[in-house]
């Protein structure tokens, strides 16, 4: 829990008669996080390279044609996942032909769906054009036009269709002079129909008029014959059959739907599956004849891997592990060993407040355990509410129990809420405070009511004291990983080694007697501070002592020196500013009391606290405002606190993440 899982760096050799089994073994086992053969030693060299751009490709149009039909027949897009695939063995893992398989079965599904789905949008599109003539030609039969005297007038210009709404009066008023009746229709979105009759001789005139104002002329359509009235129920009639086989396409759509359903899906699956394990055949090496894999594989899970792959072939593939590699030996190993967490249930969903600052190297120490404990301390301290604290609570245990499937890519997140919401409860009970609420509980330890001057310098001196001790946590696993990878100079003379800590609990030590016990700070207890920090100084040329290195070059050893010189003055500024920002969680523990305490007098103050019809809305508000606003700023203050206060003593966030091929 406290250190990454320990690695083996695994080699095999396989003949390409065997390569896709072995694909299939390494994809579906996914405990071997692939190394690209170009990050291996010089002395791995004439492997070929494997174009696999050509099946990316490929698979990337097949993927594209799957979803298009999964989208026509409205499938659903989330059921099944991979993983379902993958454990009833339905996955066929093949990526230099399963192209070619896919796109035979594709093009089967395709033959029978598409003609029904081109036929529907022929439909579709008809009705609408069918549908768009009806409102044509209804405006004219509401005028009392006929479609004849329309068609076989020799004096009268006649034309309809539709402006834009904002043109029509400059249009009314360019055609005044003129001998036209302007008639105005319907409006449809943000354009109004018109119908403009003039005499032959006006046309011209009147058809500028009408493309100034971006007339839209809509055709009367030459199949159509006889009285509008007649023409409309034929119309209603072609409108009424295409909706009639538009409901049979619909009914066979169904049909395909339930045929190809699960053929679709797991063909999609496949296609996916196929596609990662094609990101890390591009690594491999090559030969005339041989395929060659490396990569990490979890210590544990090696014997399961090798076990997985005999029973492919005991001749065709060569597997060679090594022993698990500890923190001195991974230190300046390249390829570098990646980092897999081995994490108990309860802090899985603190993950991530690790991994979005960096991944902790193979030879560190895992810090998510601290960091999870250090982040609920603190948040509980700032945001200590009973009643806000439930609140997130069970908003958070909802996201992450509620059986709903548009939950699921939060449910980590809200797992952490959830924590959230209980550190809150916790330390809401240490200090008596519900929904902002003093008196109303009684404090297990102590209460802010009415800012009682003696509770706000305990809440200070909380703030400071927490500092110290998550400083002090930093510093000493600092010590720890210089220790474990054998750095003797880092773990003492390192700028957050041992005599920096002793440095600091002795300035800590002197600061505590003399506030406390009014103990002058003499000057022999200030030598020992310089003392203490000395060995920081001299490092270099100690280390070329004991070492045995004499180097003679004088403006090297007073450059070391100044340098050293430096850091010891960023040690000292970097204490106390680090120890001072700490106070910020006493503030804000503060500034959530007050705040809460100005909007009860806010509101009894308008007039509320006479009515609880009136007083329980705006309470109500208040506190669903406060849980939003300072308990994201909390948030915020905590992983600050985390990342530049705790996590800069002894995390560099260099690592590389544990990224196994698999498709499960």
């Amino acid at each position: 829990m406290f250190r990454p899982e320990k690695m083996s760096f695994v080699s095999i050799s396989v003949l390409d008669e065997y390569l896709t089994q072995v694909l299939d073994r390494l994809a579906k086992i996914g405990v071997m996080h692939v190394v690209d053969k170009k990050e291996l030693p010089p002395n791995v060299e004439g492997l070929e390279d494997i174009d696999v751009d050509p099946l990316r490709n490929r698979l990337h149009t097949l993927n594209s044609r799957i979803e298009e039909l999964l989208g026509v027949l409205t499938i659903e897009s989330f059921y099944p996942s991979i993983s379902a695939a993958v454990n009833e063995d339905k996955i066929e893992i093949d990526p230099f032909e399963i192209a070619d398989k896919t796109t035979e079965e594709l093009s089967e599904i395709e033959t029978a769906v598409k003609p029904i789905i081109r036929r529907r949008t022929e439909l579709h599109e008809e009705t609408e054009t069918l549908e768009d003539h009806s409102h044509q030609l209804a405006v004219l039969e509401a005028q009392g036009v006929k479609i004849e005297d329309l068609k076989d007038s020799r004096f009268l210009y006649f034309t309809f269709g539709d402006i834009p709404e904002e043109y029509y009066e400059r249009l009314a008023a360019s055609v005044t002079n003129l001998q036209c009746v302007l008639v105005p229709g319907e409006h449809i979105a943000d354009r109004r129909r018109i119908m403009a009759f003039s005499l032959i001789s006006n046309s011209e005139a009147i058809s500028n008029a009408l493309e100034a104002a971006y007339f839209s002329k809509t055709q009367i359509p030459e199949k159509y014959h006889g009285p509008i009235i007649d023409v409309l129920d034929e119309i209603e009639l072609e409108i009424w059959m295409r909706r009639e086989e538009m409901a049979e396409i619909q009914g066979s759509l169904r049909s395909l739907r339930e045929k190809w359903r699960e053929k679709l899906l797991l063909l999609r699956a496949t296609i996916a599956a196929n596609q990662i394990v094609l990101e890390s055949v591009e690594k491999f090496g090559k030969t005339d004849t041989t395929y060659f894999v490396s990569g990490w594989v979890p210590y544990k899970d090696v014997k399961k891997l090798q076990r997985n792959l005999e029973k492919v072939s005991d001749r065709g593939i060569m597997v060679n592990a090594s022993e698990p590699f500890t923190a001195e030996d991974a230190e300046h190993h390249q390829p570098k060993v990646p980092t897999k967490f081995s994490h108990p249930f309860f802090l899985r969903p603190f993950t991530s407040l690790v991994t979005n600052f960096g991944i902790p190297g193979y030879s560190d120490i895992d810090p998510t355990p601290f960091a999870s404990l250090a982040f609920l301390a603190m948040f509980g301290i700032m945001f200590a509410d009973v009643g806000h604290g439930f609140v997130l609570l069970a908003l958070g245990l909802f996201g992450a129990y509620y059986p709903m499937q548009q939950l699921k890519p939060i449910r980590g997140t809200a797992t952490f809420l959830a924590c959230c919401g209980g550190a809150s409860m916790v330390f809401g009970f240490v200090f008596g405070s519900l929904f902002g609420m003093e008196g109303v509980i009684p404090p297990i330890w102590f209460s802010l009511e009415h800012m009682n001057p003696e509770a706000v310098n305990r809440m200070l001196l909380i703030g400071v004291a927490f500092g110290v001790g998550i400083l002090s946590l930093g510093v000493i696993l600092n010590i720890a990983q210089a220790f474990r990878k054998k750095d003797f100079k880092k773990a003492f003379c390192g700028q957050w080694g041992l005599c920096s800590l002793l440095f600091y609990w002795t300035a800590v030590f002197l600061l505590v007697m003399y506030t406390v016990k009014g103990h002058e700070i003499s000057w022999y207890k200030i030598l020992i501070m310089v003392l203490l920090l000395l060995p920081i100084m001299l490092k270099e040329p100690l280390s070329r002592l004991i070492g045995k290195k004499h180097v003679h070059n004088e403006e090297e050893e007073a450059e070391g020196i100044i340098v050293a010189g430096f850091e010891i003055y960023e040690i000292v500024m970097a204490y106390l500013a680090n120890t001072l920002s700490y106070i910020r969680m006493a503030a804000f523990n503060l500034s959530h009391a007050g705040l809460m305490m100005a909007f009860y007098a806010l509101t009894e103050e308008l007039g509320g606290g006479e009515s609880i019809f009136l007083s329980l809305p705006s309470n109500i508000m208040a506190n669903a405002f406060v849980i939003v606003l300072e308990g994201l700023i909390v948030a915020i203050q905590c992983m600050r606190l985390e990342y530049y206060e705790f996590f800069s003593k002894f995390f560099t966030g260099e690592g590389i993440e544990y990224k196994p091929m698999k498709i499960s």
